[in-house]
């Protein structure tokens, strides 16, 4: 069953459960997806507001592309379970021939590059997530400021956990240029992130003081 379908208690069940899926890499883009959700309605609680109809046009694109976050987040939580029961099944392939070997191990690299790709799609809407928390919090309702920082912190911090499952097949892929690729983006992705967090949370304490 897809993680959209499911009940909260019964997700909740299935990440606390003794097996590998879901796992971290799921997590991460679950929580993107609320902070999405988060972002979304500061743009829908700023629309109708006489105060703010000069950025109406502005959170209505926010609110749009907030909503199809959430959606493409929802997805990927689901992908990446996928993607990793694809590991397991790889490394599980028949190692008994020269052959067996040489397919099996051509199999496990296909499922890590896929693997550590999911995660880095979170990373880069996580990233997302923040730029649009940034325009809310920036010009969206004052009164819904703290919702704008619950986004970017939560936004940030499922961006951290889904680079954390980045590095970890990072280490088993063994194209280098492939590996260096992505390790320069996980570094770029982090930096970026936490200015951005940090921005944002200055932005709410300026905000707060007038």
């Amino acid at each position: 069953m897809s993680i959209r379908d499911e009940g909260f208690s019964a997700l909740l069940e299935k990440f606390s459960a003794a097996t590998p899926t879901p796992g971290g890499g799921s997590a991460a883009a679950l929580v993107g997806s609320i902070a999405a959700s988060l972002v979304a309605m500061v743009a829908g609680l700023t629309l109708g507001k006489k105060s703010y109809q000069a950025v109406e046009p502005e959170m209505r694109r926010v609110l749009a592309e907030a909503t199809k976050l959430r959606d493409e987040l929802l997805e990927l939580a689901d992908r990446d379970s996928e993607a990793f029961n694809a590991v397991m099944a790889a490394y599980k392939l028949p190692k008994e021939t020269e052959s067996d070997r040489a397919v099996r191990a051509q199999a496990i690299q296909t499922a890590l590059k896929s693997a550590t790709e999911i995660p880095h799609q979170t990373a880069l809407r996580c990233l997302r997530v923040l730029e649009l928390a940034e325009i809310v919090v920036a010009r969206g309702n004052k009164s819904a400021l703290s919702d704008g920082g619950a986004a970017a912190v939560l936004a940030e911090g499922a961006l951290q956990a889904a680079l954390l499952n980045v590095a970890i097949n990072l280490a088993s892929l063994s194209d280098e240029t492939v590996k260096l690729e992505y390790s320069r983006e996980r570094e770029r992705l982090a930096h970026q992130a936490q200015a951005k967090r940090a921005a944002i949370l200055e932005r709410i304490a300026k905000r707060l003081r007038t």
